[in-house]
């Protein structure tokens, strides 16, 4: 028996609620994008499941949370599905942690082809087209810790080409597809699939990446399904995208060398974005002195400030969300034998970073009655690469106000 061609869009985590997070300062345009980004983003899925003539559109949980959204997702959904029922294409839609199938008010109906997944029991539906069975679909909403049972999925009897949608599973990990052709799996903001035989387990990620951890391509996965063999296939649909750049100096490299380089950089970034505006965060490694004075609060900002100008009158956009440096500061060895203040600093300095116990004991110098456990809080190592930090920035920053022009004729006028 001929099995038909099947073709099924799988998205997840549209997080409608939550805009772009980690940008301290935006133009106009940006701003609006960064408001929008992620109902943009769903639109480009809805897009991509209308131009690839898909059959189904399968929404695996953290779609949206209503209850800090507001009206206008709720309008906004219910408008696309709407497009999606012009063209004959069904929705499966199991809820996560945040958007389960109770929460929807009862007021604001879904058009029919929206088929929402119950809690605590895996339904099964027949996706048909013209009238004729073409795969069952079987899907199951979490609990509001996230956590799906996954005993109730199985192949269907007669060899339809079963698809699972949940927003995760208790499987083992390389287990999760065995007991569907596809699982199509949400929750994790990047894409991956986990599980490849004798079915295939699979997270489509988040549309739209929403602050610098979200770094790189963001999007939705065509699945296509051929005489029973099934493939996979990323499409973006990304307004715009964070981008993760290294960017290397060595001991003689100045900070106008470094905005020259930065500019080019930028200028390759944009020629092969294909259109997409970035969200650039810039890590630079290396020695020599410049990587003491590149630090929040100082000349950096003002390059950040003269990137981001030139940037606004360029398209596609690529804007410099931070610029940091975590190499440790480069020091002469004599400068801990000088009897200077800048020598006692890097003498004590040194005693912290060689012995790891050793306390730092900063809630001392905290202001007392204290009522705010945030700053307590940043006060407090919980790891030992946080407190590594630390030293390392509060090296960086007494070596460049200790070296200044500044501090030394101020410091020979007190001589």
């Amino acid at each position: 028996m001929q099995r038909p061609e099947i073709r099924l869009v799988h998205s997840s985590d549209w997080h409608l609620e939550a805009p772009l997070a980690g940008l301290p300062s935006l133009s106009d345009d940006l701003r609006e994008v960064a408001r929008d980004a992620a109902y943009l983003a769903a639109q480009q899925v809805i897009e991509t499941t209308l131009v690839e003539g898909a059959d189904a559109l399968l929404l695996s949980g953290d779609v949206v949370d209503l209850d800090r959204s507001g009206p206008r997702a709720i309008v906004f959904l219910q408008e696309q599905f709407k497009r999606l029922r012009a063209r004959g294409v069904e929705v499966f839609w199991a809820g996560g942690a945040i958007d389960g199938p109770d929460d929807w008010p009862m007021v604001a109906e879904l058009p029919p082809n929206v088929h929402r997944f119950g809690k605590g029991r895996v339904e099964s539906v027949e996706l048909k087209r013209e009238g004729k069975i073409i795969a069952r679909v079987q899907g199951v909403s979490s609990d509001a810790a996230g956590a799906v049972d996954a005993s109730g999925f199985h192949r269907d009897a007669n060899g339809l080409f079963t698809v699972g949608v949940a927003f995760s599973t208790n499987d083992a990990p390389g287990r999760e597809g065995d007991r569907v052709h596809y699982m199509a799996l949400g929750g994790r903001h990047r894409r991956a699939t986990v599980d490849t035989e004798p079915g295939i387990a699979h997270y489509s990620g988040s549309p739209q990446g929403r602050s610098p951890s979200e770094a790189g391509p963001s999007g939705c996965t065509l699945v296509h399904v051929v005489d029973g063999k099934t493939s996979t296939k990323f499409i973006s649909t990304d307004i715009i995208r964070w981008v993760d750049e290294t960017l290397e100096v060595t001991a003689s490299t100045t900070l106008e060398q470094l905005e020259e380089r930065l500019d080019e950089r930028l200028d390759k970034l944009r020629q092969k974005s294909q259109g997409t505006d970035l969200l650039v965060t810039w890590h630079v490694r290396g020695t020599g002195p410049l990587v003491a004075q590149l630090r929040p609060g100082t000349e950096v900002d003002a390059l950040i400030e003269r990137l981001q100008k030139r940037a606004s009158r360029r398209s596609p956009l690529c804007w410099t969300v931070r610029l940091e440096c975590n190499s440790p500061a480069t020091v002469p060895e004599e400068w801990y034998d000088q009897e200077t203040i800048l020598g006692d600093f890097l003498r004590q300095l040194s005693a912290f970073e060689d012995d790891g116990r050793k306390p730092l004991e900063l809630e001392a110098l905290l202001p007392t009655p204290l009522t705010n456990n945030a700053l307590r809080a940043v006060a407090s190592f919980d790891h030992a690469d946080h407190r590594t930090i630390v030293l390392q920035r509060a090296k960086k920053l007494g070596i460049d106000l200790l070296t200044s022009p500044e501090a030394t004729i101020e410091l020979e006028s007190t001589s």
